[in-house]
Parts: structure tokens; sequence; C-alpha cells
């Protein structure tokens, strides 16, 4: 219960973060021309958007497949690591300081430094990798949450679901990726243990160390961002289907000592409890 408990807590920080930063990103991007640059698309309503960024996914996977394949270090993954901490969250770092009354210019420059200085100490302190994830996917969820409407979010949540099943089950690279990756310890996961050293499973059988991957963090931040379009209800709602699909998840997962796509069941906990709230007319 200890593991649940620390990924639940995670996912929850994640959340909460990102949900804060993308209300001052929201108030500022009507008049900060910096801010207006972090939208990355031209038509947020335009479904095909999620068909896009669906397509880069698929070619990302495939890039790492293949760095994975030929390359055998972990230099490589490290700097791409720095590159994606420094960029998301400075990200976090600017609503802070925006949220203090910092300048727009004055909050900018203080939150890449901060990033940049904050990617290199990940880079020298693996300590710091849950932080690190946090921050990134908060960062990353409000860049993708403000960039797309709700029905494109729904639709590529949807494929995303769909890979993430098929990654796991059939192809399986996924769970070759995330081997990879945790060997390395870097930031694209939140890792809850019980005891450093201690083997994946303990005697009794019982898992001591469970890893959730930022991408499966990063998808109800950027569904509740855009729902914050809606009502900051849908976005609450969303928020506790999310909660309650990775609670079950982590725990049947934990209980039944396998690994599972946990993009499909927390895509399904968020849909329900959106629903839930359209049909309540609560938002």
């Amino acid at each position: 219960m200890k593991l649940l408990f620390q990924i639940l807590l995670f996912f929850t920080l994640a959340q909460l973060i990102g949900l804060f930063t993308a209300g001052i990103i929201i108030k500022d991007i009507k008049v900060n021309p910096y801010v207006q640059q972090f939208v990355i698309t031209e038509n947020s309503e335009d479904v095909f958007n999620a068909v896009y960024f669906f397509i880069y996914v698929l070619i990302g996977a495939i890039v790492i497949m293949t760095i994975i394949h030929f390359y055998k270090g972990a230099m490589l993954f490290r700097l791409l690591e720095v590159l994606m901490i420094s960029t998301s969250s400075s990200i976090v770092f600017y609503a802070v300081f925006r949220s203090l009354t910092y300048g727009y210019e004055q909050a900018m420059a203080i939150s890449i430094a901060l990033g940049i200085i904050f990617a290199i100490a990940k880079f020298f302190l693996s300590k710091l990798k849950n932080a690190a994830a946090i921050l990134a996917t908060a960062g990353v969820g409000v860049i993708f949450g403000i960039s797309l409407g709700i029905m494109p979010v729904i639709i590529m949540l949807l494929l995303l679901s769909i890979y993430d099943f098929i990654a796991v089950f059939k192809t399986k690279h996924m769970v070759k990726m995330a081997e990879v990756l945790i060997k390395s310890d870097l930031a694209f996961t939140v890792s809850a243990s019980v005891k450093e050293g201690q083997p994946r499973f303990s005697e009794k059988g019982e898992r001591n160390r469970i890893d959730l991957g930022t991408g499966d963090i990063v998808a109800p931040v950027m569904f509740e961002v855009s729902a914050l379009s809606l009502s900051p209800l849908a976005s609450l709602f969303i928020f506790i289907g999310a909660c309650v699909a990775i609670i079950l998840l982590m725990y049947f997962a934990m209980r039944k000592k396998v690994v599972l796509p946990a993009l499909p069941p927390i895509t399904l906990g968020m849909l329900a409890f959106f629903i839930l709230g359209r049909a309540l007319r609560v938002y």
C-alpha cells in the first residue's frame, strides 16, 4: 500500500502543479507575446491536430527504439533528459514567479535559468528524478492542454490508449523501452520504492518498486487543462476520474504482479467522470 500511496501522491502533485501553471499561463497568454509562443497549434479545435500529434508520438517511439537497438550507452538519453527537463520545468517556474507578481520578462528569464540549473542538477543527482518528472510532465501537459480543444484531446487520448495497449501486450516494445529508461534512472517515469537496493520482488513475492511513465501523467494534465475552457468543475471531475483509475490500476498490478498499460484505464476513468459531470449538468 505504501507504493500505491507514493505513486498516487506523485500523480496528484503533477495534476495540481499542472492546473496551477495552466491558470497563470491562460491569464498571460492574451497579453504576453512570449507565452503566446507556447501554443503549438493554429486552431485548437481542429481534430486533425490529434492525429498529427499521435503520428509524432509514433515517430518518436520508432526513433527511440532504433537508438536502443543500436546504441548501448546512456549518455544520449541523459542529454535528451536534460533538454526535456530544462524546457518543461521552466514553464512551471515561470508560473511560480508570475504568481509572485514578477514581470513578464523577469519571470521568463529567471524560469529559463532555473530550468537549465534544475536539469543539470538532475544530471548529477539521481535523487531528483521524481521531482524532475513531476515538473516536466506538468509543463508538457499544460502546453498540450492550452493548444488542443476538448474533442481533439479526447481523440488523441483514445488513439494513445490503443497504441499503449498494443505496445505493451502485442509488440511489447513499450516494456523494453521502459526497462532501458528505468535502468538508467531517467526522469521519464516516476518511481515508488520501499527500500533502495532490493530486488524487484521481495521473498514474499511482493513488488517493492513500481514505476509510472510520464506519458501516463501528461495525459490527464492535458485533458484537465483543456477542460478549463469549459469549466473548472469539468477539470475536477476529470481529475477525480484519473485518480480513481490509477488507484485501481496500481492495486491490480501489484496484486497480480503484472505490467499493464496505464493509459487505457486512465483514459476510461477520465472519460467516465467527464461524461458523468455532463449528465449531472454540473458544467
